[in-house]
C-alpha cells in the first residue's frame, strides 16, 4: 500500500508543477500577457527617464555580487529550490482550479 501512496503523491506533485509551469508560460507569452505588459511599462519608463536605468542597473549588479560572494564564502545552503517547487505547485493548483471554475486560464 505504501508504494501506491508514494506513487500517487509524486504523480500529483508532477502534475501540479507541470500545470504551474504551463499556466505561468501561457500567461507570460500570450497576446497582452504579463511579459508584454511589463516590458511595455519598462520601455515607457526607460524612454521617459533614461538616466534612472543606469544607477539602478549598477546598484543591482553590485548587490547581486555582494550577495553571491557572501553565499559562496560562507557555504550557506539555499532554500530557494524548495520555495520554487512549492510556488510552482501552488500556481498549478491555482491554474487548474481557475480552469475548472471559469473554463479559461
Amino acid at each position: 500500500m505504501k508504494p501506491v501512496v508514494e506513487f500517487l503523491e509524486s504523480f500529483v506533485v508532477v502534475v501540479l508543477v507541470l500545470a504551474g509551469i504551463a499556466g505561468l508560460f501561457y500567461n507570460l507569452f500570450r497576446d497582452n500577457g504579463w511579459l508584454g505588459t511589463v516590458l511595455g511599462k519598462i520601455w515607457d519608463l526607460e524612454t521617459r527617464y533614461p538616466l534612472i536605468a543606469i544607477p539602478v542597473t549598477i546598484g543591482a549588479i553590485i548587490m547581486f555580487r555582494l550577495w553571491w560572494r557572501d553565499k559562496v564564502i560562507h557555504g550557506k545552503t539555499s532554500r530557494l529550490p524548495d520555495f520554487l517547487l512549492y510556488a510552482l505547485m501552488a500556481g498549478g493548483a491555482y491554474f487548474i482550479g481557475r480552469y475548472a471554475i471559469t473554463g479559461s486560464l
